[in-house]
């Protein structure tokens, strides 16, 4: 009988499209995201970084204020180039329930 280790899933995915920048250019990818104020947004959007094996830095999500309500979701991932989040971005607007995604990136102080 075979068992299935449960644990944790290991820190490397060979089928991953995406591969860390290198210490040199370390650069924070900072996502700007508005979207339906539906209770499937933020699995949805997760989810995208999931099937790519990342896990971002940081989530933060709120409603925006009146009249229109939408949630406005900030995500940063940390050591990854323009080209990754170009991509990660353009599978976000995918989404039935994304409005707008902008991108930015910051780099470290020196």
């Amino acid at each position: 009988m075979q068992t299935q280790d449960r644990g944790h899933a290991p820190q490397t995915f060979p089928h991953s499209t995406t591969e860390p920048v290198s210490a040199t250019t370390e650069a924070t990818q900072c996502f700007s995201v508005q979207a339906m104020a539906d209770p499937g947004t933020l699995p949805r959007i997760v989810e995208v970084f999931a099937k790519r094996g990342l896990v971002p830095d940081r989530i933060q999500a709120a409603k925006a204020q009146a009249p229109k309500r939408d949630l406005v979701i900030e995500i940063d991932l940390d050591g990854y180039d323009a080209e990754t989040a170009r991509l990660i971005a353009q599978e976000l607007r995918r989404q039935f329930c994304i409005e707008a995604v902008l991108v930015t990136e910051s780099q470290p102080a020196n």
